[in-house]
């Protein structure tokens, strides 16, 4: 389990960075997209020229970049929320939910909630760890529910056809005046 401590100006950088790295990759694909369709319709009409396919070379080397800088943000990220979410496990400890599911989970959430966060709202700090601790919360009343519908199920199939289970086995010398619920 992680031990250190997660600064929240540090993780806000990370954070920004990702965020930065992301929105250029979405841009040089855009701008990578709309120059191979203007060199296809140049080529149609045999107008293409090597400054159009010189742009697009180069597009594409800085987009080659830009892919580079998002996947090193986007691992500095992981380790940030891996430090967190380990962190948050060691803390709160729900019943009922595996510790290394709850760390993947918690890691998995951040990812989804990331492009909501603005550092002009709220902290980064707290704003992860409110999304992860949400989510610990629907898991374990998932987890919870899941066990009563279970409980309910098995009292269901005792009387309906008399049969006892007792620890997850079920019993086959039951006898009438034999209670099915010791």
């Amino acid at each position: 389990m992680a031990t250190e401590y997660l600064n929240n100006k540090t993780f806000e950088g990370i954070i920004s960075r990702f965020q930065k790295t992301k929105k250029k990759q979405a841009r040089y694909e855009l701008i990578i997209e709309d120059l191979s369709d203007t060199i296809q319709r140049k080529r149609r009409r045999k107008t293409v020229t090597e400054k159009n396919r010189a742009s697009l070379r180069e597009n594409k080397r800085l987009y080659q970049q830009v892919l580079q800088d998002h996947l090193e943000a986007k691992d500095q990220l992981a380790l940030a929320f891996l430090t967190l979410s380990e962190n948050l496990v060691r803390f709160a400890k729900f019943n009922l939910i595996d510790p290394s599911d709850a760390i993947q989970e918690g890691v998995m959430i951040c990812f989804e909630k990331i492009d909501r966060f603005d550092p002009r709202k709220g902290k980064a700090f707290n704003y992860m760890t409110t999304c992860i601790l949400n989510h610990f919360r629907q898991l374990y009343r998932t987890a919870r529910n899941y066990n009563e519908l279970k409980k309910r199920y098995l009292r269901h199939l005792q009387i309906a056809e008399k049969i006892i289970i007792k620890n997850g086995k079920e019993m086959t010398d039951w006898t009438p005046g034999h209670s099915i619920f010791s």
